[in-house]
């Protein structure tokens, strides 16, 4: 385990029936497990990842060229990131594993009052008391009985039971900004192909709504209740560009021909 020291703060004890908006001050997707911790210690997510890279990595995770990227984290991940970041609890077993309709209709104890990262089906959510946080609802705090997915199983809560003094948190310098020598011209042709880029995969997958990070793509159709991973960025461009079926994208568009047009292909 990372060497981690941590240092004298002001303790208190742990607020019940409160959540906090996601606040997302990166530029990438706000994955499920970061987002609920988060939500219930009122950090904004860059920390949030800080303290992850920390349990995982140790303090000196800021010397890499690059930062690790976190998206999905184990049991133990929360655990030791919510101690980190000054907050301790414990895992409890849901018998039975029902769904979190039936979770929050029955809840007994510190459960129906406490912060808890519930484990779902395919992601976790923050819960307190009466309200809900979750990556459908994008990061924004709802009325528990608004909450999204309550058909989808509960596997297991984390319940926030007392605060202790947090661990100091390296952050990693920003790195400083490249001078960019590309031309008007040069400039005004990569936003028309991102523009294009993002026309296309809208048309082939019938989406209403596309994010693009450096790595992923992710899309919102008609149907959804939040961002759908549409692929690596990397595959979603080689299906537009050379027509190779990958998940949703065939290429086969007049939007995808537009693309590949501006692409050289």
């Amino acid at each position: 385990m990372p060497n981690i020291i941590y240092l004298p703060s002001a303790l208190g004890a742990i607020k019940t029936h409160l959540l906090h908006d996601v606040d997302n001050d990166t530029r990438t997707y706000p994955y499920a497990a970061p987002s609920a911790i988060a939500s219930i210690t009122g950090e904004p997510l860059s920390r949030v990842r800080d303290a992850v890279r920390l349990v995982r990595f140790g303090a000196g995770w800021v010397h890499r060229s690059r930062s690790p990227i976190i998206n999905y984290m184990s049991d133990t991940d929360i655990e030791e990131t919510m101690r980190a970041l000054g907050y301790v609890g414990a895992w409890n077993d849901v018998a039975g594993c029902p769904t979190l309709a039936a979770y929050l209709k029955h809840r007994t104890g510190i459960q129906k009052s406490h912060p808890c990262i519930v484990f779902l089906t395919t992601h976790c959510v923050a819960i307190s008391g009466d309200l809900f946080c979750g990556p459908a609802n994008n990061g924004v705090m709802i009325d528990i009985d608004r909450a999204p997915g309550r058909r989808k199983r509960v596997n297991g809560v984390f319940v926030v039971t007392h605060r202790i003094t947090a661990a100091h948190i390296p952050s990693k310098a920003p790195s400083r900004k490249k001078p960019d020598h590309r031309t008007a011209e040069e400039k005004r042709m990569i936003k028309e192909r991102d523009r294009l880029f993002r026309e296309a995969v809208k048309a082939e997958t019938g989406a209403t709504r596309i994010m693009v990070t450096s790595t992923e793509v992710f899309i919102i159709r008609p149907a959804d209740t939040g961002w759908t991973w549409c692929g690596a960025r990397d595959s979603v461009v080689d299906s537009l560009l050379k027509l190779q079926e990958h998940g949703w994208i065939g290429g086969n568009t007049d939007e995808a021909a537009a693309y590949r047009a501006t692409m050289g292909y």
